[in-house]
């Protein structure tokens, strides 16, 4: 008999795997453009919206008052990034970084939701994040490739997992 899984569960893979497409378009722009380029301000944007969407639907799957507490800072955090950014001060750069470190510590209530039914894709999963959360600041550096392929990586994991949730 099949897994049922919660719908948040489908929701949240889905919101993170098009937050991970945008990451891959964003990672090169950031560096090439600039993080204060409007474009890149707007894909973070919306990276922003996309992330209460996901913080919402894996936190109706989750069940976890922890997981629900840390998306409130990370979040915002994240969107007072954007907003300086949009209004000139650099500093947005660094904060939208240090909200990406919670990325994987957020994460790990996924791998644990995960773990059971997908061990070696919960792994990889967790450590794509990890990977890729804690590489952000190499783009500001010229090194966007670091990054990018931990995101392409966590998209590759992410869509076997919604492959085999659905």
């Amino acid at each position: 008999m099949a897994t049922e899984y919660p719908v948040g569960l489908s929701r949240g893979m889905r919101g993170s795997i098009a937050a991970g497409v945008l990451i891959l378009f964003l990672a090169p722009s950031a560096y090439y453009l600039g993080v204060s380029n409007p474009l890149n301000i707007a894909v973070m944007a919306v990276l922003v919206a996309l992330a209460v969407y996901v913080y919402r639907s894996f936190g109706s799957a989750l069940e976890s008052k922890a997981f629900k507490l840390l998306g409130i800072p990370v979040i915002g955090l994240a969107a007072a990034g954007v907003a300086a950014l949009a209004l000139g001060l650099q500093i947005g750069a660094a904060m939208i970084a240090v909200a990406y470190w919670g990325e994987p510590v957020m994460g790990y209530f996924i791998y644990a939701r995960l773990k059971r039914d997908f061990p070696s894709l919960s792994s990889a999963f967790l450590a794509s994040a990890a990977v890729f959360a804690y590489t952000i600041p190499l783009i500001l550096l010229g090194l966007w490739e670091v990054p990018f392929a931990a995101d392409l990586a966590k998209v590759v994991v992410l869509a076997a997992v919604l492959r085999r949730l659905e």
